[in-house]
């Protein structure tokens, strides 16, 4: 019964996310231009949305990064009693994504960028390897998803 009920929560929050984001995507495809008047750089296509579109990403980066971060921990206070050595794998999880975040956000290009008709005060060098450290993230978590997708089962199928 209490399958049913998380399978049921689940598949319902999925579906409001897919409903908010397709909602969001149709305002920013087919709700117009910014008019005239206000657009950034005028022969620039600039649809209107563009604002709730990026908010929209940065919430479901929030959520994602929340909940991930209440599962490690929950998951590891189960295991605490159960296997203290299990249990350090998903603080290394943790440790690995900081470690990541740190090391990309290091290497990472402050050097400012040439915007045109853009006057802001995200053009500098912390805010620049910021973005850079998130790209870089993104890239290294695909390849290591990529990696694991086909490894695993390679390795999983020979402890029989």
């Amino acid at each position: 019964m209490a399958v049913t009920k998380i399978s049921r929560t689940a598949r319902f929050t999925l579906y409001i996310g897919v409903l908010i984001t397709l909602i969001v995507l149709g305002l920013f495809y087919l709700g117009g231009q910014v008019p005239a008047h206000e657009q950034l750089v005028a022969d620039m296509d600039q649809p209107r949305f563009t604002d709730l579109l990026l908010y929209w990403a940065y919430a479901l980066l929030a959520i994602t990064v929340v909940v991930w971060v209440l599962f490690i921990i929950a998951s590891s206070l189960k295991q605490l009693k159960e296997s203290p050595k299990k249990t350090l794998g998903g603080f290394l999880a943790l440790l690995g994504l900081a470690a990541l975040l740190v090391i990309t956000y290091v290497i990472g290009d402050g050097t400012l960028l040439n915007i045109p008709g853009y006057e802001g005060t995200d053009n500098r060098p912390p805010m620049l390897k910021m973005t850079d450290m998130w790209l870089y993230s993104m890239y290294v978590m695909f390849v290591v998803t990529i990696l694991a997708m086909i490894i695993l089962p390679l390795v999983g199928g020979r402890k029989k």
